[in-house]
C-alpha cells in the first residue's frame, strides 16, 4: 500500500493507523499548492479530488475519503481491536469519523482557506469551540477511554490530527480537559510519534 499525504493534514490520521497496522506500506509526499507529488507525478492523475489523503492498495486502486480509508485499515488487523466487527459499536465509530469530518474538520479548514479577519475570524473560532464543547461533554458523560470504547481507534487518531491544528490558527485547546486527556493519550503511542517524525513534525 501506498498513502499519498501531505505534512500535518488530515492524511496523518491514516498514516498513524498505517504504523499501528502489520502491514508494509510506502509514503509520498504531495505539495497541495502544485498538486505535484515528491516523484514529480501529477497529483490530480492519482486522485480527481486533489486532495489527501489517497490510498493506493494496489495499482490503479485508490482509496480516498478518511471516513472510508481509515475504517479499511483499521480492520485490516482485527487482533489490534481498532475498530469492532460490526454491531453497534462499529456504528459508533462511523458516527464519530462522518462527525469529525462533515463538522469539525470543515470548522477548522475555514482557518486556511485564506486570511480571515474581524468578525469573520471571531465567528470561526465561535464554531470551533461549540463544536469542541459539544465533544469534550459527550467524552465527559462517557465510561471509555477513548471515544468509542476503552480501544484506541481510528476516530481517535483523527480526532488528535484535527485538534492539532489549533496550534496552527493560534487556537486555545486548554479549557477541552476530557479531549486533552484522549489527545496526551494519543501522542503517547508509538505509532503517532513515528508518523510524527516520519512528516517533519517532531524532532
Amino acid at each position: 500500500m501506498k498513502l499519498y499525504y501531505s505534512p500535518g493534514a488530515c492524511s496523518l490520521a491514516a498514516h498513524i493507523i498505517l504504523n499501528e497496522i502489520n502491514v508494509d506500506f510506502d509514503l509520498e509526499k504531495v505539495n497541495l499548492k502544485t498538486h505535484q507529488t515528491e516523484k514529480g507525478a501529477n497529483y490530480y492523475d492519482i486522485n480527481p479530488k486533489g486532495y489527501v489523503p489517497a490510498l493506493e492498495i494496489n495499482p490503479g486502486l485508490i482509496l480516498t475519503e478518511n471516513v472510508a480509508i481509515l475504517p479499511f485499515l483499521a480492520q485490516h488487523d482485527p487482533k489490534q481491536d481498532l475498530i469492532p466487527p460490526s454491531g453497534m459499536g462499529r456504528a459508533k465509530v462511523l458516527e464519530w469519523l462522518g462527525y469529525l469530518n462533515s463538522e469539525l474538520h470543515d470548522a477548522y479548514a475555514v482557518f486556511f482557506g485564506g486570511p480571515l479577519e474581524g468578525e469573520a475570524k471571531s465567528k470561526a473560532y465561535k464554531e470551533v469551540d461549540r463544536l469542541l464543547t459539544h465533544i469534550d461533554k459527550t467524552i465527559s458523560e462517557s465510561e471509555n477511554d477513548y471515544l468509542v470504547d476503552d480501544n484506541f481507534g481510528p476516530a481517535d487518531a483523527y480526532l488528535f490530527v484535527i485538534t492539532n491544528w489549533s496550534k496552527s490558527i493560534g487556537h486555545d485547546l486548554s479549557p477541552y480537559q476530557h479531549i486533552n486527556a484522549i489527545r496526551d493519550k494519543v501522542a503517547e503511542r508509538q505509532s503517532v510519534q513515528i508518523a510524527m517524525r516520519d512528516e517533519g513534525l517532531i524532532a
